[in-house]
């Protein structure tokens, strides 16, 4: 395995400031933080954004597959990722990136609205009575 991902949580914003801008040594490896911004939601089960429910409560009566856009469940597509050609978006309806995808237009947007209603996310440190961070 070459890269792997973790999600530090720290007990001060001074704290988590430090390792953004001077990094953190990791198994003799020096890697470099950033703040975790929060996502829009996607239900798992129809995959639409921020439609104000999660699987459990999906009004849906059968799974949307997220990579191929089919009535089955994603975990059972037998689409991978040599296939890409086949996959289809259940959000925006287009071929050629599944609904998980960043790339998707209708993430891109949600994404967007959700991180201008969050102040935080306009700065790449944590506010703190530093001028530094702000």
């Amino acid at each position: 395995q070459r890269t792997a991902h973790v999600t530090l949580t720290l007990k001060s914003k001074n704290a988590a400031n430090q390792i953004i801008r001077f990094g953190i040594s990791i198994e003799g490896k020096k890697v470099y933080g950033r703040k975790l911004l929060p996502e829009p939601t996607r239900c798992l089960k129809c995959h639409v954004f921020n439609s104000g429910h999660i699987a459990a409560d999906c009004p849906q009566e059968h799974d949307t597959c997220g990579t191929c856009g089919a009535e089955h469940r994603t975990a059972s597509c037998a689409v991978n990722s040599k296939l890409r050609q086949l996959y289809h978006c259940a959000n925006c309806k287009v071929e050629g990136h599944a609904s998980w995808s960043r790339d998707c237009p209708i993430f891109i947007a949600r994404w967007q609205t959700h991180r201008a209603r969050n102040e935080e996310a306009k700065y790449k440190y944590f506010p703190t009575d530093d001028p530094l961070t702000w």
